[in-house]
């Protein structure tokens, strides 16, 4: 290698020649220097590619790297996302399924409340029921014995009511004698259908005013029988008054008054009233009287309008003719809903007669004849009306 480094060749001449060890030396450096000038210069340039490349593959790799991360950041952001969605719908799950829960539990407290408060009323309404049983036997075991009570004291008390009433009546009777002796007082013997005491109206004289009935009821309760079959003998024994004695008042009446053209009164008040009376039946006499010298027939036939007895017959005319008036209205009253009824009926079986056969004329055409009766309009119009629809 030595003799190769002394040694060059010419470029000229083509032949190798010798060098000098100066020249040599000088070309070794030469060289060197060249070489190690185009050594660092490749090696300035390698590391400026390297650096380069470096630079480059370290952007790649970063750029990469924050793409990577941002598609990481992008996916975690999607994972995130979708388990925020996933926790919240979770969370809505949970809470709806707690509300549920919550209105179930609260439904069972209701229909648990419901159950026992229906067994407290079932529980309730039995005791209340055993309870009203034995009220109601007690009850009926208090009616029995009240009952038996009451008839015990009534079989008791009817002889002493019967006598009181007795004492009563012979009590007004000897005030009436005792008040009135010019009058005739006769006393009604028992069983003898009539008043209790019959009182002939006359003035000093003797002369006849006319007639007071009485009657005496010694009750605790009130009966409208009574004024009925007191103007029953009134009108028979063609009487002027009658007055009705008791202790208790019919309604609207407290001491005396008219009732159904009977004159009340309580016992205290019966003798100032008859006083009353008996006044009024003088003056009517003294104006029957005052007729005396009229025309025999216009006297008889005044004297009889305006004696009791046309007045008692008229008064038993007029109720007669209400009673009957009252039949005559009950009687239509029950015709015409006789009537209505029937009529009712009628329409309902014309109607379904006609449905009938308009049926079967449905069915048959006309094989099966019209009739003109049902044609001709005799059903009622409510029914026509009802068919047509």
């Amino acid at each position: 290698m030595m003799g190769v480094m002394n040694t060059v060749i010419c470029p000229h001449c083509k032949k190798t020649v010798e060098i000098s060890e100066a020249l040599k030396h000088q070309f070794e450096s030469e060289q060197r220097a060249k070489i190690e000038a185009e050594y660092q210069k490749k090696l300035e340039a390698g590391k400026q590619e390297a650096v380069e490349d470096s630079a480059k593959k370290l952007r790649e790799q970063f750029e990469f790297q924050i793409k990577q991360a941002q598609e990481d950041s992008v996916e975690k952001e999607a994972r995130i996302k979708k388990l925020i969605d996933q926790i919240t719908e979770l969370t809505q799950e949970l809470r709806k399924s707690k509300q549920e829960r919550d209105e179930v539990k609260i439904e069972m407290q209701k229909q648990l409340m419901a159950e026992e408060e229906k067994i407290r009323i079932e529980e309730r309404k039995k005791a209340e029921d055993e309870q009203r049983l034995k009220n109601l036997e007690k009850d009926k075991q208090l009616q029995d014995a009240l009952k038996a009570n009451e008839e015990m004291r009534r079989k008791l008390q009817q002889g002493s009511q019967q006598t009181q009433g007795e004492v009563l009546e012979l009590d007004l009777e000897q005030q009436l004698q005792e008040q009135f002796p010019a009058d005739e007082i006769t006393p009604v013997p028992k069983g003898v259908e009539g008043a209790d005491i019959a009182q002939k109206v006359r003035n000093k004289y003797g002369q006849t005013a006319g007639l007071i009935l009485w009657e005496t009821k010694r009750t605790k309760a009130w009966s409208s029988s009574w004024t009925a079959k007191l103007r029953e003998d009134k009108r028979r024994m063609n009487a002027s008054l009658a007055i009705l004695v008791s202790d208790v008042m019919p309604n609207g009446i407290e001491n005396f008054g008219m009732y159904e053209n009977i004159w009340v009164c309580s016992y205290q008040y019966a003798l100032p009233l008859v006083n009353i009376l008996r006044i009024g039946l003088f003056e009517l006499a003294v104006a029957k009287s005052a007729t005396a010298n009229k025309d025999e027939k216009l006297e008889a036939l005044f004297s009889y309008l305006v004696s009791d007895g046309f007045r008692n017959r008229f008064e038993a005319q007029v109720e007669s003719i209400v009673m009957l008036r009252s039949d005559l209205e009950t009687e239509q009253r029950s015709t015409i809903r006789m009537w209505k009824k029937r009529e009712m009926q009628i329409k309902r079986l014309m109607s379904s007669v006609a449905t009938m056969y308009g049926e079967l004329q449905g069915v048959m055409g006309e094989a099966l004849p019209s009739l003109p009766s049902l044609d001709s309009g005799m059903l009622p119009e409510v029914e026509q009306e009802n068919l047509l629809e």
